[in-house]
């Protein structure tokens, strides 16, 4: 109900208060109900019906009570013989211009092909079923899809900087400023652009979902695993025996011993990591 206010609005220009829309639904139920009214709720069909005819104010609210009253107690004869497809027709050409269009199913993909799926299957299903089946459709995706993006697949990047000038023409000053994105490709950045990474022994990640008790150890797992890699050893263990090393450390051969000391002392030492949770 609340995303249909939500939907015209943005249509229409104007902004919705939900909570407000709530309270007046809630007051209306609990005044009609001393009066064995019925429950009170949103109307998709009318407001669109409103939407099109061109309505700008509540006032329309009373036009439409009396046309409704009238309707009621007066027309109800008349109405009986207006085919079902007729009033079908009135509703589809009302809301016929809330149907997203192809380029915007297109962009729907292009943000994230597993929510298009999701969408997809919630439309098919209300399409072919009824809207309820469409409506748990949705919510038990959407919880899914949550559920393995937090659990199983938490995204995060390692980010570089990228430096941005102001264009000459606007600032004379030619003011720069320094932006952190991704070092590898993440689908949003620009791939032509250069990215540099952070200064030696500095590590910039940046966690893309919420930070919890399922997904630590995989973050976790993550930030071992680059530093390992990237980052030198603070240990020689090139003249460590085989004996000594964990079961899961093979180590280098016995030839190539002094050649990964020599790469692991290229590598830089570690000063800081530092965690970017801003979008936590």
């Amino acid at each position: 109900m609340i995303l249909i206010y939500i939907a015209f609005g943005r249509v229409n220009g104007y902004r919705i208060n939900p909570n407000q829309e709530l309270i007046a639904i809630g007051v209306t139920n609990t005044i009609g109900s001393c009066f064995h009214a019925y429950p009170a709720t949103g109307s998709f069909s009318r407001t669109a019906l409103n939407s099109q005819s061109g309505v700008r104010t509540p006032a329309a609210g009373w036009m439409t009570a009396l046309v409704v009253i009238v309707a009621l107690y007066g027309l109800t004869p008349a109405f009986y013989w207006i085919p079902t497809a007729a009033l079908s027709a009135v509703i589809i050409h009302a809301v016929g211009y809330l149907i997203a269009s192809p380029a915007q199913v297109y962009s729907f993909w292009r943000v994230s092909p597993l929510e298009f799926f999701v969408w997809l299957a919630a439309v098919l299903v209300t399409v072919f079923s009824t809207i309820e089946y469409g409506i748990y459709t949705s919510i038990c995706s959407s919880l899914a899809l949550l559920l393995i993006r937090i659990a199983v697949f938490p995204r995060g990047y390692f980010l570089g900087k990228v430096t941005l000038r102001a264009d000459s023409q606007v600032s004379k000053g030619g003011q720069t400023r320094e932006v952190f994105v991704p070092l590898t490709n993440d689908g949003v950045t620009n791939s032509d652009l250069k990215v540099n990474p952070p200064s030696p022994g500095v590590i910039v990640y940046r966690f893309e979902e919420s930070y919890l008790y399922p997904n630590s150890p995989i973050s976790n797992g993550a930030l071992v695993g680059y530093v390992k890699a990237n980052m030198r050893r603070g240990k020689d263990i090139s003249h460590t025996k085989a004996v000594d090393r964990p079961w899961n450390d093979p180590g280098p051969s016995r030839f190539g011993a002094e050649a990964d000391e020599i790469e692991n002392q290229k590598k830089p030492v570690l000063h800081a990591i530092v965690l970017d949770f801003s979008t936590v």
